[in-house]
Order: structure tokens, then C-alpha cells, then sequence
């Protein structure tokens, strides 16, 4: 509900409209199934938001200022990598702070909190053994699908990209059509994505990734991947129990999966479906 309003609010000044909006939503999650992810719910609201106010993408203006503060970030980070003993480590630990950027949980645009994200990027405790582990697998695979999250975390994406193998082959996944602020190609080209990957869409207006509701040719392409690299928590609750390995990187911003998976509010996570299933939280 705080979603649709806020996010209503960006785009209209008509508090009928709005009200209307969130009327009909409140009635949609009166009759929610509660077995569904929250993404899965969080994509019925937002149909719902984008017809009543009359827009594709109320979130258009957030997503580039996002995309617009993460590219004034390149040439600090490139400095960065360029004087780092372990590159890859160090790409990673800034895709995973761009995962501030996450406005389905973040109710206003807040400069300390996102700048205090990637002040923590070099020092912020994560789990080397699972960022090893990941490295190796890289360097054994053909390919890796890398399943996007927000819009201005593309670009911290890419110098990710720039530190894989070079024998990979490397898809990057954006949303069919836009949901909050999550990616879509035109976000993914602003961050220069197509400059290091392929980019593909997963047919669906989900957060996350749900399998269910993506085209064909994405399932496709997710069961032929190598490995699978997951940004973001939406990706985290739609895949943390699907039936094959899937690396998942976020930050955790929600008490009910922290409680699940033995984690606190504010862990960086490197972890992958293989280890989540060893916990006894299985099945957020």
C-alpha cells in the first residue's frame, strides 16, 4: 500500500485518482493467496497502480537519477579495481552496494544512506569462501546468465562483467516491462551493459524472477546457463528454492528472510540455492 501511494504520488496529483488505485488494491490484497512470494504479489499491485494512474512507468524519473549517481561513481571505482590485489572480489562487493538503490523498500531518496552503501564497499564483512567458490565456477563454465535487479545497480554490474573470465560467454537479464525500479533494457544500455554482455528480457513485469510468468526463450536460456548469478532480494525470494544452483547476491532489507536464513537486516549476501537448502529456513 505504501508502495502504490508513493509511487502514485510521483506521477499524479489527482488524490481521487490515487485513491481509486489504492481502493482497488487494497481489494486485490484482501483475496491474496498467502502462499505467493511478495514479488509475485508486488507485480498485481503495480498492474494495478500503472492502469489506474495511466502510467507504463511511474518510476521512470527515479530509475536515472539512480542510473545518473551510480555513473559518477566509474571513475572512483575504476580507480578502485585498478589499485586492488583481488579485482573480482572487490567488482563484486560494489554490485552488491548498488543494491541500496532499491526503491520497493526505500520510501524516499535518502543521500546518506546510499552514499554510506558504497563508502562500506571495500570493508563491509561478506562471505569470502562463497565469493571463492564462485570464482572457481566461473572459471570452469562457458556462460553465465546474470539475472539484473535495479536500475542504477547496472552499472555497478558491468564492472562485475569486466572482471569475469574472459572465456565466458555472459547474458545479462533485464525485466520485460518495467515494475518499480527495476531494470529494463533501455537501463541496461544507459549503464553500458551491451558494451560487455548480451542483454536479454525475461518476458514478465515481476520483480524478481518468476519462473512461472517468464517467456519461453527466457526458461530456456535459464536452463542452458552455466551458472546463474542472481542481484537483489526480489530475485532472492522468487529463487531461493528453485531446482537447480543459482548464486544469489543482495542485501538483506527484510526481518522475515533474516529470521529464516539465520541472517540480521543490512548482511551483505554471497550465498547460492545449494547452501540455502542446508538451512533450516528453507522455503521463505
Amino acid at each position: 500500500m505504501r508502495q502504490a501511494l508513493e509511487a502514485g504520488r510521483r506521477i499524479s496529483d489527482d488524490e481521487q485518482l490515487i485513491g481509486n488505485a489504492l481502493r482497488r488494491i487494497s481489494r486485490q490484497i484482501a483475496d491474496f493467496d498467502l502462499s505467493l512470494s511478495p514479488p509475485e504479489m508486488g507485480q498485481r499491485i503495480h498492474r494495478i497502480l500503472r492502469q489506474e494512474v495511466g502510467c507504463d512507468d511511474p518510476y521512470l524519473e527515479i530509475k536515472q537519477q539512480s542510473t545518473q549517481v551510480a555513473l559518477s561513481l566509474v571513475p572512483r571505482v575504476t580507480k578502485q579495481l585498478q589499485a586492488s590485489e583481488d579485482p573480482f572480489e572487490l567488482a563484486l562487493r560494489f554490485a552488491i552496494a548498488g543494491n541500496i538503490l532499491d526503491f520497493a523498500l526505500l520510501s524516499v531518496w535518502d543521500d546518506e544512506r546510499i552514499n554510506d552503501s558504497f563508502e562500506k564497499a571495500n570493508s563491509h564483512p561478506i562471505d569470502t569462501k562463497m565469493v571463492n567458490q564462485l570464482k572457481q565456477k566461473l572459471q570452469q563454465a562457458g556462460n553465465v546468465l546474470i539475472l539484473a535487479d535495479n536500475a542504477g545497480e547496472t552499472v555497478l554490474d558491468r564492472f562485475l562483467i569486466e572482471q569475469l573470465p574472459k572465456h565466458l560467454k555472459v547474458t545479462y537479464v533485464v525485466k520485460g516491462s518495467p515494475v518499480i525500479n527495476d531494470a529494463v533494457e533501455a537501463d541496461a544500455i544507459e549503464a553500458g551493459i551491451d558494451q560487455f554482455a548480451s542483454i536479454i528480457d525475461n518476458g514478465t513485469d515481476g520483480p524478481g524472477t518468476i519462473l512461472h510468468h517468464c517467456s519461453d526463450s527466457f526458461k530456456a536460456a535459464f536452463d542452458a546457463a552455466d551458472i546463474i548469478i542472481a542481484k537483489g532480494q526480489a530475485n532472492f525470494e522468487t529463487l531461493n528454492t528453485v531446482d537447480r544452483e543459482v548464486f544469489l547476491l543482495t542485501q538483506i532489507k527484510c526481518g522475515v528472510i533474516a529470521d529464516a536464513y539465520n541472517y540480521q537486516v543490512g548482511d551483505w549476501i554471497v550465498t547460492s540455492t545449494t547452501e540455502l537448502a542446508k538451512s533450516a529456513g528453507r522455503g521463505v
